[in-house]
């Protein structure tokens, strides 16, 4: 199969003005870094095994005189930038990695030769100077590899308008340890290049072996499959016996035979040693004498020669080009947008005093926007949408809250209490109806102890009641005893509130560093956390503690009082159910409680523990829900909730003292660095869209008028 370019414009017809610019426009993209934002521009670049024949294709397609010795590897990549021109002139420079420390790259961008002629300029001598440039004063190791690129830009009389870059040639022998080393670094470098999709492959292959045996075709395998981006040239067909198998071989696979590519395939003749002394043209005639005898005079004249492939390259490069322009400027527009987002998150400098202030109270307002929405449960910003599970429960602060209050007010109701009383009658008031309990137990690992009605009257209220008898009727209750079988009953209320305020606590503090984080950059945030928030928080800690020890106080130390008009109700229906269904001993159901006669039959002090557990089981009902509600309303909403948004205020940033404020708000070195990088960044992108958009409108207005 013969190549596409079976009838090829002349050299000439493919550089007019407009093609010449859109080339020099591509260049002038590469020239302004744009690989080192990522993006990445239509290119050709030179592939093939060591001693392949790369340094004769380029020396014929420039003209100038590339080092052709076996085993030679330079350890970068080079860029040759040809233009045709009047006049002969060389300038060659070093683009710099990105990866390159600022002086780095100071140091590489001064490095530059220049060459008036052809035989001024010595290859191996360049080479050698942009080796020791880029090592930086180490000592010259030249297993070192480098992502550095040497740039040649070349104008001359007879050159085409075509920029290709050539990478180290791929080692095949790995005998040693230094050579494997070597292998992987070339490797590296030239997948690197092979992998990006913009990339058309210029895969050099020699007819001294078999294509398949050549590594540069595994890696097209891998990075250019089904090899449509990929162009094969043969070298050294001059090596190959009359009549053999190889020369039959390798006429299939210059025909597209054998190694199928979408681009096909191009032959070229070296330079022989003895001949490398010839003049450029004495070399392209010997070249057509070749091609025109024997075997080789089957092949389409477009797919030898160098002179052909001059101009094939120049075409499939501007074709290229045109392609992938709509995609080019599409990419620019969108990392145009997202470092202009970028340089609005970093905000303002911040070098003044005025400045940091502003920046502080900006940040300080949209802290109070944030949290009364969250406060208020209004979870419509993008920050309480966070696709972090943990961050998306952090930010709805009020959702936290509610959930938090509902387990603590569960684990109160279902493990406040000490003691489990079993009523003999499931149906009979005390503390399954009055406290809801179960066996569940609390949240904090408490655990209410069993134990029926009777023991507990026996054991717990009996000897209260004996070591605390007062004046008066031995049946009257003493009012101490309801207040300290109470306080033994509501014993674990202090650890379950306590536990409940530390977690609600560390729930505020996750809201508020979480906030903050999103809102400052790691610098600030740290110094203020350390300057304002944890001092204010550790604060209102104190206070939340102090409020439960408050709010415990009257279960704890006082006696027993309510003035719930509910409470008489609640100890007459107790009584009257339980009087109701206790049996005699013939199972007769006893008179409701106005059948006194019954109850002074029975021992004083059974009377008075039974009262006594009555009333107190009454209370802890009322007494529960108050403890309750304080916890989540006096204590977690009004001291430490209520208000938090004040903890970052604008008139707290207002009235700051400047040495403190600049403590806090000074820009970090690296926000500096960042933001004077993505300003030039964003200069290079606006120059690199304007660049294009002439382009594409040159090219619009080309198309109309064809």
């Amino acid at each position: 199969m013969a190549s596409d370019f079976a009838e090829p414009d002349s050299l000439d017809q493919l550089q007019s003005p407009e093609q010449v610019a859109l080339l020099d426009a591509v260049d002038k993209l590469r020239s302004q870094g744009m690989g080192h934002y990522d993006i990445s521009l239509p290119q050709l670049i030179v592939c093939g095994d060591q001693s392949s024949g790369k340094s004769s294709v380029l020396e014929g397609l420039t003209r100038l005189r590339f080092p052709m010795k076996d085993g030679t590897c330079t350890t970068f990549a080079t860029e040759l930038v040809l233009r045709k021109h009047a006049t002969v002139n060389i300038a060659c420079t070093i683009i710099p990695h990105k990866d390159r420390t600022e002086v780095e790259q100071t140091g590489l961008a001064r490095f530059k030769e220049t060459f008036s002629s052809r035989e001024e300029f010595s290859f191996p001598s360049l080479i050698d100077k942009a080796y020791d440039c880029m090592a930086f004063g180490n000592k010259p190791v030249r297993t070192r590899f480098f992502k550095d690129v040497l740039q040649i830009k070349y104008s001359g009389p007879d050159l085409p308008s075509l920029t290709i870059v050539d990478l180290p040639g791929i080692i095949q022998s790995t005998l040693g340890k230094e050579k494997s080393e070597d292998a992987e670094r070339v490797q590296e470098l030239v997948e690197s290049y092979m992998r990006d999709k913009k990339s058309i492959i210029l895969a050099v292959v020699s007819a001294k072996s078999d294509p398949q045996n050549q590594k540069v075709f595994d890696y097209i395998k891998t990075h250019d499959q089904p090899a449509v981006r990929t162009l094969g040239i043969i070298t050294k067909p001059d090596t190959l016996e009359q009549g053999s198998p190889s020369e039959d071989l390798y006429i299939q696979v210059a025909r597209n035979q054998k190694q199928r590519l979408s681009l096909g395939w191009h032959m070229v003749m070296n330079r022989s040693f003895g001949s490398r002394e010839t003049t450029d043209d004495r070399r392209d005639e010997a070249e057509r004498e070749f091609f025109a005898t024997g075997i080789w005079s089957s092949l389409s004249r477009a797919d030898v020669g160098i002179s052909t492939l001059r101009t094939k390259l120049s075409r499939i490069l501007l074709d290229h080009i045109r392609r992938e322009l709509p995609s080019l400027v599409e990419t620019l527009q969108k990392a145009t947008a997202a470092t202009e987002a970028r340089l609005h998150e970093l905000g303002n400098p911040r070098n003044e005093a005025q400045q940091q202030r502003s920046f502080l109270m900006e940040k300080a307002q949209q802290f109070q926007v944030l949290t009364g929405d969250a406060l208020r449960g209004t979870y419509k910003s993008a920050f309480f949408k966070s696709p972090s599970s943990d961050e998306y429960k952090d930010a709805r602060l009020r959702t936290r809250i509610h959930n938090l209050n509902i387990a603590f007010s569960h684990v109160m109701y279902n493990g406040g209490h000490k003691w489990q009383i079993m009523d003999i009658n499931p149906n009979l008031g005390g503390p399954r109806a009055v406290s809801s309990e179960t066996t569940s137990g609390g949240l904090d690992g408490h655990v209410p102890i069993r134990i029926p009605r009777s023991k507990f009257l026996k054991e717990q209220v009996g000897p209260q009641v004996r070591e605390s008898r007062q004046s008066g009727l031995p049946s009257l209750v003493n009012t101490w005893v309801i207040g300290e079988v109470f306080r033994d009953q509501s014993t674990p209320w202090e650890a379950i509130a306590q536990r409940h305020l530390d977690w609600v606590f560390d729930a505020v503090m996750s809201y508020v560093e979480l906030a903050l984080e999103k809102l400052v950059d790691p610098q600030t945030y740290g110094l203020l956390l350390v300057e304002l928030i944890e001092p204010e928080l550790e604060r209102r800690k104190v206070l939340l503690d102090a409020k439960l020890a408050e709010l415990l106080v009257p279960f704890q130390q006082l006696e027993p009082i309510t003035y719930d008009p509910s409470f008489i109700s609640d100890i007459k229906e107790i009584r009257s159910r339980r009087h109701q269904m206790i049996q005699n001993e013939q199972g007769q159901a006893i008179p409701p409680v106005e059948s006194d006669a019954h109850l002074l039959t029975e021992f004083v002090d059974d009377f008075t523990n039974s009262e006594i557990l009555d009333l107190v089981q009454t209370y802890y009902k009322k007494a529960i829900s108050v403890f309750i509600s304080n916890v989540t309303v006096l204590a977690i909403e009004n001291c430490l909730v209520t208000d938090i948004a004040r903890i970052f205020d604008p008139n707290l940033i207002l009235n700051m003292e400047e040495e403190q404020l600049q403590s806090i708000a000074s820009e970090p070195e690296y926000i500096r660095t960042e933001r004077v990088a993505l300003q030039q960044k964003l200069e290079d992108l606006k120059s690199g869209k304007r660049i294009l958009d002439i382009q594409a409108r040159r090219s619009a207005k080309g198309k109309r008028c064809s």
